[in-house]
């Protein structure tokens, strides 16, 4: 599996990530022809070798025509929907922007439809941001790692007066993410570079495999600091032997003894809302011998807090723990079938990268045996033959 790494030690921004893709090989002749199928005029990008303090890196350069009026969200979801790029790339620039729209609409009180991306140049962030996730298409890369990003300090003066560094939407998008402050006096990680990094990176608890590096590169920032102002990114080919995936998440764990039993089922749908990646309990016998119930819920870090105020605010624990744990997960993905009693989903998992089996989606499966009167073993049956079949006629 190819994978790549971002060292961002003196920060990221979109320019610094196009500029250590082409650093480590990207054709940026390649990476414009397949920008171009954006509905966007008189763009043009450019690459040369520079020095930053005694390190050597790329820096891209995108030129972008003067711009009059502003575009918002959906303007650009529909210019890079429209477009004729790979799904990942269009599926991951969508998510990124709106991301930045949400980051934006929390820093400044307004609704993410009252967000215009006039600031941050809209079309220079479209062409960052889809040409990174291009770049990344190009290049193969499958999975992405990173270490903690460096913030900078001090204050910054844009079009919402004078904010501090970083600025306020940075940090929401941030947040979860290890970061490093260098108490350099200067904006080190720009909204885009952060976006574009929080999208693309799985987990940041789960470091990098074991890997043979392949090639390194650095882009290049446009300032001089106190420390080099590059973007190290090394891509490599795992060397770990296991046919599975593996990542880390927080475990959290609570001895609920004061509760009403009928509440739960309400409580671990609300806390799997919140960003849980799975939430289940088992009866045990608490402090003073009174039955109790066991929760345990896995999640990201990024959605740490929010899931800890789920659980406080949904059940009646007045404390719980939590601790890093390691999973072993194998690929999956979700598709549809046909079958006689309609479309029904599946999940499709696989080992070693070849398809292991498929499970229909029992929720589907029990809406159309009522709407059907058929027995809801019968419908998951004929739908795992529907997708055994499916399968083999590829």
């Amino acid at each position: 599996m190819k994978i790549a790494v971002f060292d961002p030690f003196c920060g990221i921004s979109g320019n610094m990530i196009l500029g250590a893709l082409v650093d480590c090989g990207l054709d940026i002749v390649q990476l414009e022809k397949m920008l171009r199928s954006l509905d966007l005029k008189g763009w043009e990008l450019s690459a040369e070798k520079v020095l930053r303090g005694s390190l050597q890196g790329t820096f891209v350069s995108v030129v972008i025509p003067e711009e009059i009026s502003s575009r918002h969200l959906p303007d650009i979801l529909r210019i890079i929907s429209e477009s004729d790029l790979p799904e990942y790339v269009r599926v991951n620039s969508c998510n990124a922007f709106q991301k930045l729209a949400e980051a934006e609409s929390q820093a400044h009180g307004i609704s993410i439809d009252e967000v215009h991306f006039h600031e941050t140049g809209a079309m220079d962030a479209i062409i960052d941001i889809v040409g990174s996730f291009s770049g990344f298409y190009l290049l193969g890369v499958e999975r992405l790692f990173s270490t903690a990003v460096a913030t900078g300090t001090g204050s910054l003066t844009c079009s919402h007066g004078i904010l501090p560094v970083p600025a306020p939407a940075t940090m929401h998008i941030l947040n979860g993410v290890p970061t490093a402050p260098t108490g350099i006096d200067s904006e080190l990680t720009t909204p885009t570079g952060a976006v574009i990094l929080v999208t693309a990176v799985e987990s940041w608890l789960n470091p990098p495999p074991n890997m043979k590096p392949l090639t390194a590169g650095m882009g290049a920032g446009s300032k001089n600091l106190q420390r080099p102002n590059l973007l190290r990114l090394t891509i490599g080919e795992t060397t770990d032997e296991n046919l599975w995936d593996s990542d880390h998440c927080i475990e959290i764990k609570t001895i609920i003894d004061d509760m009403d039993a009928r509440i739960w089922p309400d409580a671990a749908g609300k806390i799997l809302e919140s960003g849980a990646i799975d939430c289940y309990a088992a009866m045990c016998v608490g402090r003073k011998g009174r039955p109790a119930m066991e929760v345990t819920v896995l999640c990201p870090v990024s959605v740490l807090s929010g899931v800890i105020e789920c659980i406080f605010r949904n059940t009646s624990t007045i404390g719980m723990r939590f601790s890093t744990v390691e999973r072993a997960i194998l690929g999956r993905e979700e598709r549809t079938v046909d079958t006689r009693f309609g479309p029904i989903r599946v999940k499709r998992v696989f080992l070693d990268g070849k398809p292991l089996r498929a499970e229909p989606e029992y929720e589907d499966c029990a809406a159309a045996s009522r709407k059907h009167n058929v027995p809801v073993q019968e419908i998951i049956t004929e739908t795992r033959f529907a997708a055994l079949v499916n399968e083999r006629s590829g």
